[in-house]
């Protein structure tokens, strides 16, 4: 008993211990505290402007009860900062202290329990505001003492939420003090108090902040406590608190708001009684708003007389922006939608009212209504559409912008599902659709932060749904699946997965297109859901019977839920054994993009993407680009912290060259999150079809009976299914879809009926109008961005950060157009003369603002970021078009005064408002103004006098200077800002007018150097257009285009100064140009050498060890200079270690290689080929680039007679050569052209009349000629094709013009001179293009030479050379620096396989080079490349015509093998007589059917029978003695006679040794047959075909009826053997389930098994002759089972697998029935 005694007392006495250090206040005690709170916002250096506020005052806390005190401030002083701390004193706010004083000094009772504030009490009429800032008071009282720790974390409750705190504890028993020391982590909250909006479609991106956080925010409170008996008495209490921002990284500079506290107890009296007031119940110390972040005050304004306020704004608006977009508008504009927010719904109908019938006023508050994104404005918008005030068009801008703007919550909702229901919604299907879209939208918004959104809300999306797929409607069904994939909630993948492959049993209904927008319209719910999504993903990848489509967009939303490791290695395994290339290919591309992205969110992805390619075979990357691709380029700066990333998805499941469907998506990194900023998407696999062919148009409708049975026959046939939208297009912005459209054969239609048909009443209104002038003046106006943050500071006081952007764009114009004849269709355009008039003024002004400090409705203070942009472009013109005669002209009036086009600026203020003095407002520049020069003009003073005035300065300031020595060196000297400014000026005196940049910047880099300093500061850039003046006024400047014959009519100048040279005949080929070249040569004087040979413009004679190279020098005064080689060209050949030059290996000895040096080289390879031995990465230096052989299609034979000569005159020159110089080889001098002076005869020569001429010129009031002509000339088709240009000026005295030529001197080799000057002779480029081979592979090769050029362009050149190693380096190119010719550039491209190219570049000092170099998509290169290689570049007008027919594909029958469309050999032998289906139209209604069987008097050939389904055709063509028999519909036709009843569909006629069938109406390009060989080409039929010949996808799928892989080719066959019905019929065998002999024991169980597919099997009354053996699977049941039907097990699922006899041929005794 006395141990439970003592022990008692002893935790009594611990407990009295531990009372003592517990803060409290003493009942009948009155505690007297004095209060100060400064708020600041700025730079974290002093030395900058900064805006602040302090709240000063008497604060006295008294006990009313058991922990019940009331708190109650006296004689507050509310203090303005707005300048630099040090210097400037805060200046007090008296209209502002008049207002809050008599609120704040209202008495608050708290609760109060061991330094624990509990609830808090005010009275009703204290505004939250006011009561913030006493809670400010009290979360200072606010602390959680642990005697028996020293230092412990906990969760603390305080003003700003529920956040991470840590104490410490020191104490002075001495003095009987306790220290307390606490410190926030303010970003690690519990329940943190913030508000957020414009930030709803961003996802977070946690691994970007860990590397730096944007927002950043601590606080630190340290208490002074005094113990004693009842309690710890609070004596002094200090806290700092801290929020950093910056848009980059934080170690690069913030912007800081820095708020302290600080309490000092000065007096503790007794307390007097006094009445307790009534008060309620105000919650706790946590901050509290009674208005939403949308009420915060964009700016501050009194909200007196809001209605007045709001119709002068509107006055100002509409009297302002008529000409043009005021400069104040979008400020003026924002003001509008705040005071509208702040109405309450009967003001804004009000308004509305007063307003709707002036049309200027009505215009902007419509404008207004929807950036104002509260319910009032969308219920006032639903008012006005209900009673029809405004049109369509109108209530599509107003109400989808308002819809996708306005703040979501249960009554908006509410008031959106009501708006879907009005007629005027549903009467136009592209507002509804839209509005189903943004209801989605609106759910996503309203759901983010749930983890389950309520049924209600959902209930309109999924009832469309379910209601769309009921009828069924794809129409509605797509627009159902876009709204939910908006809304993106888990609670509709239910919904969702009834329209995917494997998951619903619709799937099966509707058509691929739709299959795939249910699959994307999971990539929302990813966000909420990953795992569900990707468990979906995963069976829809893996199920191969799925569409290869569908599995790429699975694959594409799989990888949008950032997989972990285990499902990427899945993935990547299941390639290796992927039957799809389309899905293999899409799969491995975008695992390889991944592995290469350098975004912080997708470091774990690419990892793991690294990862798993190591085993997946490299073969997948050489895949073609027939195949689906994914492209992406990532970009990411830590610096910056942001980035982009752009995506392209090419999806072809066809394997055409032109992908099924293309979405390209840009994504953007910033503040620590990123969003899907735009994304687009096209589907148009029917609309290539519908555009490149023209269809008969009753073909598609008309379905072949004969065919129908066959396909009845085939057991498990499919159609596959028919795509109804020929095109589909998607945008979404911010992830959000915001318009879809699709097109359709009828739309094509409407179309061509509008072009080609007569006008309609509509239209003729239309130009009408026209014709009579129309005035307009659209005006659009956006809020473009909203980003808000709210979060309370400590002092009470709301911290807000903010960027809001406002713009607004119009145009004042007046149109008038006449035509003459006046038109009766659109087609007629084309004949007709049209003169159109236009006065046009567009505008845009744009203004964004970006804040960071105290914002509430009675106080700003804070820093902003002002930027504004202005575009003005007037335009007054008047233009005449008459396309008949090719003519163009246009006038426009010249500036008559300075017109400014472009201004932009920027600048930081430090600004300081409030609501009771708002004319007084202090808007600074954040950097002072200074007068000390800057450092570039400071002068130098020597050591004695700088030293002299430093002791001067020491001793004046001494006592300052003491008081600063605790300050930094930076502090002590304020750095002077960054200025620079900058004007120039481009004249256009000839056409009387400047174009003039002037921009200016101060900047704060001298403080740090950073993006953020850089950002601070002004900037300012302004580009505006001025008269030039002149002797005579301009009235008018005019372009005119004249083409064709009338072209040479239309010349001001006719006369060419240059001399022209005589005329060549066009018929002089490669070779002739040679011989002209050489007899030039010949008359050259005797010092210069010239290049003689091919036309790579090199020849080179080898011997034994040495290698000559003669090269043509010229220099621009006639005289040449030669260089000597340093020794032997063959033994000073550079080396490499080790390598030793094979014979086939010879080095080019063109111009290029010049003197050769050793050389010194510098070489890098990142990659793995790249890191091969030294050798090999020099290999494509040491081939020799071989041009091409002049085509027989350009050169005639006369040129080939004469090469005999050329070769010996060459051969003569060379020893000439060679027996001049000896051993010393010829440098080539400066300013040589690499085209001989024949050559450029030649190019330069007359070409004849001009093809047209466009004319430049300034109309004078003195009829002076003042502009330039150009004039073009050419001859496309002659032997050798040329183009000539030439730009003179109109002054008849001036002699300065430019002239260009090019020419293809043969098909191989394209010859360029530009010359400019004095008559073309100051300065001058040439180009040589000639294609040749690079060590076989097909090469280009570019030579670029030059000659007096300007010194404008040399300083460029040294500019850009400066940094070609470094980008060479970056790029991995190799570089080696030796000598080349000094005025040459030569470029060689080699294309070595379809992704890899070799590179070669010479630049006068260096040569840099790439082996192997990866290009981003397969090149073309096996459907051109012969062309290019036979003809050269006369085939590039043929690659338009390449390109249409790159989907053309042929399946080849011939022999025992027949090559399907993929390219797939297929070997069988046909062993009966029975018809195959080689190839077929597979579509629902089938246009032709192509049939295959022996011929039956020769079994070695081969007959066809072709169906179509036009009127029910049916074309044989069998074999014989005398040549091919054709019957149609059985009756026996000539074979070169139409068929009456196909007219213009099919056209048939005989070669030389069978038919050739064409039917292009129908995809039948070619049917070639002669009883051997039987060919088809079929054209636009991609993933359209099925048969033996395959599915022309690319895939080599060996394809069955039931789209099943066959197992073997014999499988394959007799899969699509046409049946016969009876022993009678030619063929006698079918196909039928079959039971399998003998009972088997599966699972312990006596079973009977039956095929589960298709056997061929001999018809009745037939028996086998010739077998073949097939693995069949069976699906086996118990013995005693009673089956009778076997084609009940079709489709089952297999248990066994055994071999069994397939009967090939079957011999027959039939007898009458």
């Amino acid at each position: 008993m006395r141990a439970i005694i003592f022990l008692l007392a002893l935790a009594f006495a611990q407990s009295e211990h531990d009372k003592r250090y517990e803060p409290s206040f003493s009942e009948g005690k009155m505690y007297i505290y004095k209060y100060e709170a400064v708020v600041q916002t700025g730079m974290p250096e002093r030395s900058m402007n900064r805006a602040g506020v302090k709240i000063s005052s008497k604060v006295t806390i008294k006990s009313v009860g058991q922990m019940q005190y009331i708190l109650q401030v006296e004689n507050p002083q509310i203090q303005e900062l707005n300048g630099i701390s040090q210097n400037d004193q805060f200046s007090t706010a008296r209209k502002l202290t008049e207002r809050l004083a008599p609120q704040l000094t209202k008495p608050v009772k708290f609760e109060y329990n061991r330094g624990r504030v509990g609830s808090i009490r005010a009275p009703a009429n204290l505004p939250e505001d006011a009561l913030n800032i006493l809670r400010g008071i009290l979360n200072a009282f606010q602390i959680t003492i642990k005697k028996s720790q020293n230092f412990y974390d906990l969760q603390e409750a305080g003003i700003e939420g529920i956040c991470h705190a840590r104490y410490i504890i020191q104490e002075d028993r001495k003095t009987n003090r306790v220290t307390v020391t606490k410190a926030k982590d303010l970003t690690n909250c519990q329940n943190k108090v913030e508000k957020r909006t414009g930030m709803g479609y961003s996802q977070s991106c946690p691994s970007c902040q860990q590397r730096g956080r944007n927002i950043r925010a601590t606080a630190t409170y340290t208490y002074v406590l005094k113990p004693t008996a009842v309690g710890a008495i609070v004596q002094r209490a200090t806290v700092r608190e801290v929020h950093q921002f910056t848009p980059f990284h934080e170690l690069d500079g913030v912007i800081k708001l820095e708020a302290r506290q600080l309490l000092i107890l000065q007096q503790v009296t007794t307390a007097s009684l006094s009445a307790v007031p009534d008060l309620q119940n105000r919650g706790d110390l946590q901050y509290h708003s009674d208005r939403s972040i949308l009420e915060q005050p964009l700016r501050l304004m009194k909200d007196q007389n809001v209605i007045t306020q709001i119709k002068d704004i509107l006055n100002h608006m509409a009297q302002h922006n008529v000409q043009d977009i005021h400069a104040d508008a979008p400020s003026k504009f924002l003001q509008l939608v705040q005071l509208l927010r702040l109405a309450q719904y009967k003001v804004i109908s009000d308004i509305w009212r007063q307003v709707e019938r002036q049309p200027e006023q009505r215009h902007w508050i419509l404008e207004a209504l929807p950036a104002v994104a509260t319910i009032n404005s969308l219920r006032l918008i639903k008012t006005i559409i209900e009673d029809n005030l405004i049109g369509r068009v109108r209530t599509i801008q107003v109400l989808v912008l308002a819809l996708h703007q306005v703040n979501a919550d249960r009554q908006v909702l509410s008031l959106a599902k009501d708006i879907l229901d009005l007629k005027q919604v549903k009467q136009c299907q592209f507002l509804r659709k839209a509005t189903y879209l943004a209801y989605g939208s609106l759910v996503f918004k309203q759901c983010a932060d749930k983890s389950i959104c309520p049924d209600d809300i959902l209930k309109p999306l999924h009832d469309l749904l379910a209601e769309a797929s009921s009828r069924p409607n794809n129409e509605d069904i797509v627009l159902g699946l876009k709204a939910i994939g908006n809304a993106g909630q888990p609670a509709s993948i239910k919904a969702i997965t009834k329209m995917i492959p494997g998951f619903g049993t619709a799937a099966s209904q509707i058509s691929l297109k739709v299959r795939v927008d249910a699959i994307m319209a999971l990539i929302n719910i990813a966000k909420k859901d990953p795992r569900t999504i990707q468990r979906i993903t995963m069976q829809i990848f893996f199920n191969k019977r799925n569409q290869p489509e569908e599995r790429m967009m699975a694959c594409e939303v799989l990888f949008a839920t950032k997989p972990p490791l285990t499902l990427i290695a899945a993935v990547a395994n299941s390639l290796l054994q992927e039957t799809s290339l389309q899905v293999a290919s899409f799969t491995y591309k975008y695992l390889k993009t991944l592995s290469r992205s350098p975004l912080p969110s997708l470091n774990s992805l690419a990892a793991a993407s690294n990862l798993v390619l190591n085993f997946l075979n490299l073969k997948l990357d050489q895949l073609g680009y027939r195949f689906s691709k994914v492209y992406s380029m990532d970009a990411f700066r830590y610096q910056m912290m942001a980035g982009v990333s752009a995506k392209a998805l090419l999806i072809k499941t066809s394997g055409s060259v032109v992908p099924t469907a293309v979405l390209a998506k840009v994504r953007g990194h910033a503040l620590g999150s990123s969003a899907d900023i735009l994304e687009v998407g096209l589907r148009a696999e029917s609309l290539q079809e519908a555009i490149m062919k023209v269809r008969a148009p009753n073909v598609r409708r008309a379905e072949s009976k004969s065919i129908r049975q066959i396909l009845n026959k085939i057991i498990n046939w499919k159609d596959l299914p028919e795509e109804e939208p020929l095109a589909s297009a998607y945008i979404k912005l911010l992830g959000q879809e915001m318009v879809f459209l699709q097109v359709r054969k009828d739309d094509l239609e409407q179309l061509g009926q509008t072009i080609i048909g007569p006008i309609g009443s509509q239209w003729k209104k239309y130009i009408e109008q026209l014709s009579n002038g129309v005035n307009f003046h659209p005006v659009k106006a956006i809020v473009a961005a909203e980003i808000r943050h709210v979060t309370p500071t400590t002092v009470g006081l709301p911290m807000e950060l903010s960027i809001i952007s406002s713009g607004l764009a119009g145009a004042k114009g007046n149109i008038e157009a006449s035509f003459k004849p006046s038109i009766i269709k659109l087609s007629e355009l084309l004949a007709s003369r049209i003169q159109m008039k236009a006065q046009l003024k567009p505008s845009v002004s744009m203004r964004t603002v970006a804040f960071m400090g105290v914002n509430s409705p009675l106080i700003q203070s804070g820093l902003e970021l002002h930027t504004n942009v202005r575009l003005t472009i007037p335009v007054d013109v008047t233009a005449k078009i008459t396309l008949k005669e090719g003519n163009f002209k246009i006038d426009s009036a010249p500036p008559e005064q300075e017109n400014r086009v472009l201004s932009m600026d920027s600048q930081v203020y430090a600004v300081s408002r409030n609501i009771e003095n708002l004319p007084a407002e202090k808007m600074i520049p954040i950097l002072p103004v200074t007068h000390e020069s800057h450092i570039t003009r400071q002068n130098f003073e020597s050591t004695s006098t700088s030293a002299r005035t430093a002791e001067e300065g020491i001793s004046a300031h001494s006592s300052i200077l003491r008081d600063q020595i605790p300050s930094s060196v930076e502090e002590q000297r304020s750095p002077i800002s960054n200025r620079w400014a900058y004007r120039t000026c481009v004249q256009a005196a000839k056409l009387g007018f400047q174009a003039c940049l002037n921009s200016k910047m101060e900047n704060a880099l001298s403080f740090k150097h950073c993006p953020l300093y850089q950002l601070i500061g002004e900037h300012v850039l302004n580009v505006s257009i001025a008269p030039v003046n002149s002797d005579a006024q301009i009235e008018k400047i005019r372009l005119e285009i004249q083409a064709g014959a009338k072209a040479l009519s239309k010349m001001s100048r006719l006369t060419d100064k240059e001399s022209r040279p005589v005329r060549i005949r066009d018929d002089i080929g490669q070779d002739g140009v040679n011989q002209i070249l050489k007899r030039a040569s010949q008359t050259k004087p005797n010092n210069n050498t010239w290049t003689i040979g091919s036309s790579s413009s090199s020849s080179s004679i080898r011997g034994s060890g040495r290698s000559f190279t003669s090269q043509s020098s010229s220099s621009s005064s006639g005289r040449s200079r030669s260089r000597r080689n340093r020794g032997n060209e063959g033994s000073q050949r550079q080396r490499v270690r080790g390598n030793r030059y094979s014979s086939s290996s010879r080095t080019s000895s063109s111009s290029s290689s010049g003197a050769s040096n050793p050389s010194k080289r510098i070489s890098r390879r990142t990659s793995s080929r790249e890191r091969s031995s030294e050798r090999e990465r020099l290999n494509i230096l040491n081939f020799e680039f071989k041009s091409a052989k002049t085509s027989r299609y350009t050169v005639r034979k006369q040129a080939d007679r004469s090469s005999t000569s050329i070769s010996r005159d060459t051969s003569k020159f060379i020893t000439k050569s060679k027996h001049g110089s000896g051993s010393k080889q010829r440098h080539s001098s400066r300013g040589s052209s690499i085209l001989g002076s024949s050559q450029q005869r030649y190019l330069i020569g007359d070409a004849g009349a001009p093809v047209f001429v466009a004319i430049l010129q300034s109309k004078r009031t003195d009829d002076r000629l003042q502009g330039y002509q150009l004039t073009g000339y050419g001859k496309i088709s002659s032997q050798m094709p040329r183009v000539h240009l030439r730009l003179v000026e109109l002054d008849a005295k001036s002699n300065w013009r430019i002239c260009a030529d090019a020419a293809m001197s043969s098909s191989h080799q394209l010859l360029a001179l530009t010359r400019w000057g004095e008559n073309c002779e100051d300065h001058r480029i040439s180009v040589k293009v000639s294609n040749g081979q690079l060590a076989s592979h097909p090469a280009l090769k570019v030579k670029i030479r030059w000659s007096r050029v300007p010194e404008y362009l040399k300083y460029n050149a040294r500019f850009v050379r400066n940094y070609i190693p470094g980008l060479a380096y970056q790029l991995g190119f190799s570089q080696m620096y030796q000598r080349n010719p000094s005025h040459q550039i030569t470029a060689l491209v080699a294309v070595t396989t379809p992704r890899t190219i070799d590179t070669i570049v010479k630049l006068p000092k260096m040569t840099v080079y790439y082996q192997g170099l990866q290009v981003a998509t397969g090149l073309p290169f096996h459907e051109v490349g012969a062309q290019l290689q036979e003809r050269g570049f006369s085939c590039i007008t043929d690659i338009p015509v390449l390109f249409l027919t790159m989907n053309q594909r042929e399946c080849v029958a011939e022999n025992e093998i027949v090559t399907s469309f993929d390219g797939v050999p297929l070997r069988y032998q046909l062993p009966n007589d029975c018809y195959h289906i080689l190839t077929q139209d597979c579509s629902q209604t089938p246009k032709f059917m192509l049939l295959m069987r022996r011929a039956e008097n020769d079994k070695t050939k081969k007959a066809i029978k072709l169906l179509l389904s036009l009127d029910n055709t049916s074309i044989e063509a069998i074999p014989t003695q005398n040549g091919i028999r054709l019957l149609v519909n059985g009756v026996e036709r000539p074979l070169n006679q139409q068929i009456p009843s196909l007219g213009d569909i099919v056209t048939i006629r005989q070669n030389d040794t069978g038919i050739i069938l064409e039917a292009p109406s129908i995809n039948i390009d070619l049917l070639y047959f002669d009883g051997d060989r039987v060919q088809i080409v079929l054209d636009q039929m991609m993933s359209k075909t099925c048969g033996i010949c395959g599915l022309n996808n690319g895939e080599r799928k060996m394809m069955m009826p039931n789209q099943e892989e066959a197992r073997n080719v014999e499988g394959l066959f007799q899969s699509w053997i046409h049946s016969g019905k009876s022993c009678k019929d030619d063929c006698k065998v079918g196909q039928q389930f079959v039971e399998l002999e003998k009972v088997m024991e599966v699972d312990g169980v006596l079973s009977k098994c039956y095929s589960v597919e298709p056997v061929q099997r001999c018809l009745a009354q037939c028996s086998p002759i010739e077998t073949v053996s097939l693995n069949v699977d069976f699906h086996c049941v118990p013995s005693n089972s009673i089956v009778s039907d076997l084609t009940m097990f079709n489709k089952k699922s297999m248990d066994i697998s055994r071999s069994v006899d397939s009967h090939s041929d079957c011999l027959c005794r039939c007898t009458e029935a």
